[in-house]
């Protein structure tokens, strides 16, 4: 899709003060020597680097896009790891780790962990130069001095990264093998990259990248959700103008070419890939593993246990990465075959996760569906259905605006994979409700347990945190973590059957208003997760009218709640309202 067809606005100088940028230098080189240290405290480069910066690479439609290189000195041909992003290249934009006001304590990363070279959310040219690899970073078209138009994850950006990576293959000193990593919008880019499958790209590697921005950021669940992307859209610096994806959801407000145009075929793509997945990721985490079932394969997964950043760069992951490149960008026969298909942590607030756990695929297939039927009676989560019709109300101006219901565990158990509720509801006064699903752990006095996924810096760390949440800490909402959750306008029901079965999602491709007091049949698709619930504790469903979860950046304003007066939920007899976990033996 063009962008004449789409709201564009005009995008934000890179001369504001927030781009942070360092100028336009096309052809300069800069050999920076073993033991330059690019900032204080920073890690210091294991070996001489070629800097070369603001390196033109022509798309096939005549753009030029600019990209920076760190190779090694040596003249030897070597592979390159491409990271494509809008963000600005090195140290460069308006994200960074050093910004405390969105990156608290750097989420734990040690400041002489990284040399301050990568650009945000890319890999670090201090480690991969050292270990024979070139880095080059690209400003995707449109941004700062790339020429053009910012796109916001289309089919044209696939094209212009295709037509990089093939550019990038036939430079002096390339090997002519490409290898695509990065996290977030970064890993987002490489499913629509790969998707196009140039000649030389060797292997993928995306960290936490949704393929779905409509479904999974903007109208998760049919409610419209844009204080992130309009935060991202007012975020990007260039020369042009930007796609305004918030302003064109008033011409586009339901799943429809537009927004198909953003998701990628990731069926048609064979190049080797390593997924990385979190289970806690409120933007990625459904879509990311969504992905990776859908590849046809080489694919390996591994799904973590804390947030991406400090994950991506954790040294034993990085190595990990290494040896999947070494594989398929150096032809190295290390053994990389051989690494489970899977490796998944299993959460368990209040105890130990389990991390890295080898499985031939997600969710094991020995995890088993089990229903546990709602009572309005008693609040309870029942392995029978109710013998009875009852129903429980909350509205938005109640002291508790939600409704609970819960089952005690008599033996340690795991959930494994994505819950689905289904719930009849009912509301007075309108014709749409919105409901907010969570499913959360209980410790055996029957208090919620959390899971911290990030070092916040805070005293005590995570003795702490019963204290930390009453006090409003949890507010950096990519730091703590509930439990498995799901959104869902209820005029918008109606669940999308082509995706495999274990990682149901909406369709959203049509609306169905229901009348005041009407009882309507809604499915409300949880994403997916492993975690863990000990003999004694319980599992507690909350249902609302209203996100219940902080805001994804401190910034950023909440979610505001729907009108309406009151909603029902309906069980029992005629209302088999229940909800589907898939269970196995801890």
């Amino acid at each position: 899709m063009t962008m004449e067809k789409v709201r564009t606005r005009a995008a934000a100088s890179v001369d504001l003060p927030g781009a942070r940028y360092k100028g336009f230098a096309p052809g300069r080189t800069t050999i920076l020597h073993a033991g330059y240290r690019h900032k204080r405290g920073a890690l210091k480069l294991p070996v001489d680097v070629v800097y070369e910066k603001d390196v033109a690479l022509t798309l096939r439609d005549g753009t030029t896009v600019y990209a920076d290189v760190f190779r090694p000195a040596a003249d030897a041909a070597i592979p390159a790891v491409v990271n494509w992003a809008p963000y600005g290249k090195g140290d460069t934009g308006w994200m960074y780790l050093d910004n405390a006001k969105v990156v608290p304590n750097r989420f734990g990363i040690p400041r002489s962990r990284l040399s301050g070279l990568q650009s945000w959310e890319g890999n670090d040219p201090a480690y991969w130069c050292a270990h024979g690899y070139a880095v080059v970073q690209v400003d995707a078209r449109g941004t700062f001095d790339s020429e053009g138009d910012i796109q916001f994850v289309s089919s044209q950006e696939a094209r212009d990264e295709h037509d990089a990576i093939e550019a990038i293959a036939a430079l002096p000193w390339c090997s002519g093998k490409i290898g695509l990593a990065g996290n977030s919008w970064l890993a987002m880019s490489q499913w629509h990259a790969a998707a196009q499958r140039p000649a030389h790209l060797a292997a993928i590697a995306p960290w936490e990248g949704t393929i779905d921005v409509y479904r999974d950021v903007i109208v998760r669940g049919g409610v419209p959700s844009t204080a992130f992307a309009a935060y991202i859209r007012d975020s990007l610096y260039g020369r042009g103008r930007i796609e305004d994806p918030v302003a064109t959801l008033a011409d586009h407000p339901l799943f429809d070419e537009y927004w198909a145009d953003k998701v990628p075929d990731v069926s048609t793509i064979t190049t080797p890939a390593y997924v990385v997945a979190s289970y806690s990721n409120q933007l990625h985490a459904a879509g990311t593993l969504r992905a990776w079932a859908r590849l046809p394969g080489p694919k390996w997964l591994r799904i973590h246990n804390s947030q991406e950043w400090p994950d991506f760069y954790e040294p034993s992951h990085v190595d990990d990465l290494r040896r999947f490149f070494d594989r398929y960008l150096k032809t190295i026969d290390n053994g990389w075959e051989d690494t489970p298909a899977v490796r998944m942590a299993v959460l368990d607030p209040g105890h130990e996760d389990t991390v890295d756990r080898a499985e031939l695929t997600f969710p094991p297939t020995r995890a088993e569906d089990a229903e546990l039927y709602l009572d309005g009676r008693d609040g309870s989560l029942r392995t029978n259905p109710p013998p009875t019709e009852s129903s429980v109300s909350y509205g938005s101006s109640d002291e508790k605006p939600w409704a609970d219901f819960r089952y005690r565990f008599d033996t340690d158990t795991e959930v494994v994979g994505a819950p689905l509720l289904t719930v009849w509801v009912s509301t007075d006064g309108h014709d749409d409700l919105d409901l907010y699903v969570y499913v959360q752990k209980l410790n055996r006095r029957g208090h919620q347990v959390w899971h911290q996924t990030a070092d916040l810096g805070l005293p005590g760390g995570r003795r702490w945190m019963p204290l930390l949440h009453r006090l409003g800490v949890r507010k950096v909402g990519s730091a703590f973590y509930g439990g498995p959750d799901g959104v869902l306008r209820v005029s918008r029901r109606g669940l999308d059957h082509t995706p495999p079965h274990a990682f149901p999602q909406l369709e959203l491709r049509r609306e169905r208003p229901i009348s005041p007091g009407e009882v309507v049949e809604a499915e409300v698709p949880l994403w997916p997760v492993a975690m863990r619930w000990h003999a004694g504790e319980q599992v507690r469903l909350r249902i609302s009218g209203r996100s219940l979860l902080p805001p994804l950046l401190p910034s950023l304003p909440p979610s505001p709640p729907r009108p309406g007066t009151r909603h029902t939920v309906h069980t029992g007899k005629r209302y088999a309202s229940r909800l589907r976990l898939s269970l196995m033996p801890s």
